[in-house]
């Protein structure tokens, strides 16, 4: 199988599709290669380490938010 670059697909925060590692440790990054296009352009083959999510941007914005150690609480 030949893949082009043309073919890989990336995760694009609140732009596309959700996407999460299938071992649970959170959402795919912003800019990370989540699968493959077929040459027709008509199927997307997700990573094996890759899965939709069944949350949404706003669930994983809020999560990682909540879980940020940097984040700074002003009273």
């Amino acid at each position: 199988m030949k893949i082009k670059s043309s073919q890989i697909i990336y995760s694009e925060h609140d732009y596309d599709e959700c996407f999460e590692y299938t071992d649970g440790s959170g959402r795919v990054p912003e800019g990370n290669a989540v699968g493959i296009v077929s040459e027709d352009g008509k199927s997307l083959t997700l990573f094996s380490d890759v899965k939709y999510s069944k949350y949404d941007h706003n669930y994983w914005d809020n999560h990682e938010l909540e879980h940020d150690i940097d984040r700074i609480i002003l009273p």
